[in-house]
């Protein structure tokens, strides 16, 4: 398998997507973000600029892009909400064991609870996400013959249990709270 070189601008959106992730928004500056990946400063700047808000809408979107990706690869391995859901959850809490939850902060944490302050442009990146993600669940709930509403209602119910547990499993830096989730999936995606 051939290694795919990182572009100096993937690299500088990877670690700040990193460095958001650990030290939030506001705690991350564009020197740390330079410094860290290595890049020339002309390259950050060439890149993005409109400079920090424009590098965490890419970083919003690196991110998207990634839980889309997963969701896909599991959807398209396994029909049944339930696996696939569970498959996706207990993948996190994996994550977050190997990782000792240091680099894994929750989507919502650093972007969506801290940026959207910040500005309309990253409010609305995070909506767009949540949106993307919930109806991509529901999508598939719809799928196998469960009403629209109810199909909505449970995605919504999902992230915000997903969320919610992962917030839980940094600060009590386990997984116990997430894979509580994936157990209780069967219930929570009754048809």
């Amino acid at each position: 398998m051939m290694e795919t070189k990182l572009s100096s601008k993937d690299i500088i959106i990877a670690t700040a997507a990193r460095l958001f992730a650990t030290q939030g928004y506001h705690g991350t500056g564009l020197n740390q973000i330079i410094k860290e990946s290595g890049s020339p400063k002309g390259s950050l700047y060439y890149y993005f600029p409109n400079g920090k808000e424009e590098l965490a809408l890419e970083c919003i979107n690196l991110i998207r892009r990634d839980l889309y990706s997963i969701l896909q690869e599991l959807m398209a391995r396994m029909p049944k909400p339930v696996d696939f859901m569970q498959a996706f959850v207990l993948n996190m809490a994996d994550a977050i064991d190997a990782s000792d939850t240091d680099p894994f902060v929750p989507f919502s944490l650093w972007v969506s609870a801290e940026t959207s302050a910040v500005s309309d442009s990253l409010r609305a990146a995070c909506q767009a996400a949540f949106a993307e993600w919930k109806a991509m669940i529901a999508n598939k709930l719809v799928e196998t013959g469960i009403s629209r509403e109810r199909a909505d209602t449970m995605a919504d119910l999902s992230v915000c249990l997903i969320e919610g547990a992962t917030i839980m499993a940094i600060v009590e830096r386990h997984s116990t709270a997430i894979r509580r989730v994936a157990e209780h999936f069967p219930v929570i995606l009754q048809e």
